[in-house]
């Protein structure tokens, strides 16, 4: 009796421990608060310590790229009155791809501000549903929104004297949206990218993979971002591109350390590296 007694009190604390959340530490950590901080030209950060959300300022109002999840929205919105900007500016919502991280605050920031929706035809499905139906995502539901507009592979996005461009890159969600944006900065121009993710991010790839296309679609994307000669990378996570600690090292007094052509070749490389690398181990795996 007195073992079956230590066996129970035993189950009774390891229990909590195995019902914890999916990405319950993560969210902790992608959630921190971060300051807000220019980039370059019209564009911005306000987002949270591990989660980027971008925003443009425009003639016509503000674009935010990425949502964050659900409880960054606070910290995204004082980022935003922090830069001296007020909520009922924004006046667009670009989905970077339907994970609970990146689109989760979207609902509410749509009502907080009125802006339309913005997002890949691919990806519609899931925004509206609230949630992704496959991958480590699929169990972690977000309010669902209704998408206002569907933007194309290769179509422009024009607004308030800005042309945003949008390119499909699928692989992470079948969605999945990369944008580049031309600017001129004293008198040099620049081709900024907002990358959307490339990790694999769990999916399984072979086998029996997320979905059909999922392999050809990573290596579509890798080809197509190969192509870009963007020389400002910024990601969907910023630690990825380095973002806060480029903001650091400008306010020490060093060039605009966002001009990194070398950036976004890296980037393609180690992504694709990784994607390969998986894809081996799960062939290899029982």
């Amino acid at each position: 009796m007195k073992f079956l007694a230590a066996a129970f009190a035993l189950a009774a604390l390891i229990l909590p421990a195995a019902a914890e959340a999916p990405f319950a530490k993560d969210r902790i950590a992608w959630n921190k608060p971060a300051e807000p901080f220019h980039i370059i030209g019209p564009v911005y950060y306000v987002g949270t310590a591990g989660l980027s959300v971008h925003l443009i300022k425009t003639r016509q109002g503000l674009i935010l790229i990425d949502q964050g999840l659900p409880e960054s929205v606070p910290l995204i919105e004082a980022n935003i009155q922090k830069l001296s900007f007020k909520l009922g500016d924004v006046k667009l919502l670009l989905a970077g791809h339907a994970h609970f991280d990146h689109v989760g605050g979207l609902a509410q920031l749509q009502k907080d501000t009125g802006a339309r929706i913005v997002a890949s035809a691919a990806d519609k499905p899931f925004l509206e549903a609230g949630r992704i139906t496959f991958g480590p995502s699929a169990p972690i539901p977000f309010t669902p929104v209704k998408v206002d507009c569907v933007i194309g592979d290769g179509e422009a996005l024009s607004f308030g004297g800005v042309t945003l461009t949008a390119h499909l890159t699928p692989g992470h969600t079948p969605g999945n949206l990369s944008w580049t944006m031309k600017i001129v900065e004293n008198g040099e121009p620049h081709l900024v990218l907002f990358a959307g993710s490339l990790s694999t991010g769990g999916n399984p790839i072979a086998g029996t993979p997320t979905y059909p296309s999922i392999t050809q679609d990573y290596r579509k994307s890798f080809a197509k971002l190969k192509s870009l000669s963007a020389d400002i990378l910024l990601t969907e996570h910023q630690d990825i591109a380095g973002e806060i600690d480029k903001s650091q090292r400008r306010k020490m007094g060093a060039p605009n350390p966002f001009i990194a052509p070398e950036a976004l070749p890296a980037y393609v490389a180690a992504s694709e590296r990784d994607f390969e690398t998986a894809l081996a181990k799960e062939k290899r795996a029982p």
